[in-house]
């Protein structure tokens, strides 16, 4: 597996999505698609950096609360170009009020996670289609992120790289590697401080979370393509000129 991180000082789960092989044998291109966790706390160097990738397009999945709270350094007026493409689930508010409740458990965290991932299939067509026609057809090099770069990026992830052909087993390695270089939040030492035990779950990528997500597609559809396809209404062009772009 090519070295795929990019080593940033204001976010820390920033990598390349190309270098994996799909099951007919071709591969995605290095170079062209990243994936992140929130830019908003990028240093001047970060943006030198990012400059130097050839960074052109950023895909803000945080919701107008989310931005709000923490401004992209970029705009519809910088290069890098910002899209805005907001996507509400849980968020930085959701997080430090499940973070105060000292009723809530563990266990109850990672199941409300799962379940989470399940509405992902059924939720944010429309934003999830907007995400596939960017990466299609806007400027390249690209990166999408969220809020940690695990839920709403690791669910657009699963998506662009299946539609790809890349196989499940990769898909579900690619988003696990969030366990290994996500640093968790910056939000406030105050909050940090709070992030215990039983928070874990929000913060951690897990194989029970992504399964979710392709059990609930597989069982109406026989691939990733298949329900990409009809589900958010991408067209067969489209497909093949996104697979023209990335493959080779």
């Amino acid at each position: 597996m090519p070295d795929r991180h990019v080593n940033l000082t204001g976010a820390s789960n920033f990598r390349d999505l190309g270098g994996y092989e799909t099951e007919d044998g071709m591969k995605l291109k290095q170079g062209l698609i990243y994936r992140s966790d929130n830019l908003s706390h990028l240093s001047e160097e970060d943006l030198k950096k990012i400059n130097q990738i050839g960074i052109k397009t950023v895909c803000d999945f945080r919701s107008d609360i989310e931005l709000d709270e923490f401004p992209s350094p970029f705009s519809e007026k910088t290069l890098p170009l910002l899209k805005h493409i907001p996507i509400k689930t849980l968020g930085t508010k959701d997080l430090r009020e499940l973070s105060t409740r000292d009723d809530v458990t563990s266990e109850e965290m990672a199941k409300e996670m799962q379940h989470h991932y399940v509405l992902y299939v059924h939720q944010h067509k429309k934003k999830y289609r907007d995400f596939i026609n960017l990466v299609a057809f806007g400027e390249i090099p690209l990166v999408f992120h969220c809020f940690a770069g695990k839920d709403r990026t690791g669910f657009g992830a699963l998506l662009y790289l299946g539609l790809l052909g890349v196989k499940k087993e990769t898909i579900i390695e690619d988003y696990l590697l969030t366990n290994k270089y996500f640093k968790g939040p910056i939000i406030n030492e105050d909050w940090r401080d709070t992030s215990s035990e039983k928070l874990k779950p929000l913060f951690e990528a897990r194989v029970d979370y992504i399964n979710a997500a392709f059990s609930e597609i597989y069982l109406s559809y026989n691939s990733i393509e298949d329900f990409v396809v009809k589900e958010l209404e991408i067209n067969n062009q489209t497909v093949d000129l996104l697979k023209n772009r990335i493959l080779e």
